[in-house]
């Protein structure tokens, strides 16, 4: 059986976030291109982009973690006020930084100015 192509990704450090997470809940990862990322602006830069790949009945379990940290991220890009002492906290906080407050996971989030 051959591996499968999972995700392509521009650094290094991108790649083995992902392959970390991945690797922790048990997916067996392949990471490919990463001797050539150090060689980025002496070869054309698709080259040098590092590759994530696995085997092919792990793949339903991997996009699952994938829509999951997507989702966490998408939580942190809000933010939830503390009912207790009106503190702002990104939305996957699960505690009030300030007072430590059990946040109510059932708070509509609001979108964060940048």
């Amino acid at each position: 059986m051959k591996r499968v192509q999972f995700s392509v990704h521009r650094t290094v450090g991108e790649a083995r976030l992902l392959a970390g997470a991945l690797e922790a809940v048990g997916v067996s990862v392949e990471v490919r291109g990463e001797s050539l990322a150090p060689l980025s602006g002496e070869i054309p830069s698709g080259e040098t982009w590092v590759e994530l790949w696995l085997w092919p009945h792990e793949l339903e379990q991997a996009r699952g973690l994938l829509a999951e940290l997507r989702e966490n991220q998408e939580a942190s890009e809000r933010s939830v006020e503390c009912p207790k002492c009106r503190e702002e906290n990104p939305g996957n906080f699960e505690l009030c930084w300030s007072c430590g407050l059990e946040l109510p996971s059932g708070l509509r989030p609001r979108l964060r100015a940048v």
